[in-house]
């Protein structure tokens, strides 16, 4: 049976929201997995996230039928100039990610991170690609502000160099997801340019994933030689649940987002992390449980909001 093209699929709202929910529970994950593997150089367990995630998502590919000429073609035809800068910005934003978490350190750099979705809802705003509420501007900074807190990022350096960094770590990620969303309201818009069947889907999480593997390798190869058998299984873990999977469910909650609506649940990203940090090791502190209320309450906000005007 031939595989019907993803973006003529009817995926509901509600499926959308369920996929980002998912998808960030997934790499709230992620810290974990770090943890495990750190006595690697961080530049190696992003390789190999990198590297592992690519294989099971062209795993997923091939499974689907996309992994053929035509397909990618037309994909690439279609959306060429997109695809280009996904590419680019994908490996950066890990890059200047890890750059300020060296130089400022985790909480700092985590929050500047997470202002991503804030450019995002910028770029919409720039450009006009897309509508945003009042609402949900103002939803998306008591979520970055719930963010704030959890990280307790005032505890950081403030160095002007790392906020340099992070500030680009955001903007990049803010970049990304604007050219995922373009690319599907391009798609959209355009529906009968689409003659090739292929899970769009999914290789809009396979292609940029392949820039990670391309800049890190230079940094990690040498580490690959040194795998145990419990860090490749790890390792394929973090390739397939934060990543590959994670990608792709993030890839269905964009599709129909419409001003930020179900990007805004990525936001419980942090919350994971947190809660797996508590179930780990034991410590709970009141910045949590501020910051976790204020990112919840964001969600709800701009969900009520959001199912009122579908």
């Amino acid at each position: 049976m031939d595989t019907i093209e993803s973006n003529k699929k009817q995926v509901s709202p509600t499926i959308s929201k369920i996929s980002m929910f998912i998808s960030a529970a997934s790499m709230g994950c992620i810290g974990l997995f770090v943890t495990i593997l750190a006595g690697y150089n961080v530049y190696t367990i992003v390789l190999l996230r990198g590297l592992f995630g690519t294989l099971f998502l062209t795993l997923f590919m091939l499974k689907s039928r996309s992994f053929n000429k035509e397909f990618l073609k037309e994909s690439f035809r279609l959306h060429w100039k997109a695809l280009l800068i996904m590419g680019i910005v994908n490996p950066l934003i890990i890059y200047f990610y890890f750059i300020n978490i060296t130089i400022s350190g985790y909480s700092t750099a985590a929050f500047l991170l997470y202002t991503g979705p804030i450019f995002f809802l910028l770029f919409l705003v720039i450009t006009k690609e897309e509508k945003v509420s009042k609402i949900n501007l103002i939803s998306f900074i008591l979520a970055i502000t719930g963010v704030a807190i959890i990280m307790e990022f005032w505890t950081g350096a403030t160095n002007p160099i790392g906020i340099l960094f992070g500030i680009l770590s955001g903007l990049t990620l803010g970049l990304l997801v604007f050219y995922k969303k373009k690319t599907y309201n391009v798609r959209n818009k355009a529906p009968n340019n689409k003659k090739e069947k292929g899970d769009f889907d999914t290789f809009l999480a396979w292609w940029p994933t392949l820039f990670i593997v391309f800049l890190f390798l230079p940094l990690g190869a040498a580490d690959l030689i040194k795998l145990t058998y419990f860090d490749l299984v790890i390792s394929l873990i973090l390739g397939f649940f934060p990543t590959a999977l994670a990608f792709m469910l993030y890839n269905i909650g964009v599709k129909n987002d419409k001003g930020g609506n179900i990007v805004i649940i990525s936001y419980f990203e942090p919350i994971m992390a947190t809660i797996l940090m508590v179930i780990i090791f034991g410590t709970l502190s009141i910045f949590t449980i501020i910051g976790g209320s204020l990112i919840l309450t964001a969600n709800m906000i701009v969900l009520k909001y959001s199912s009122k005007n579908n």
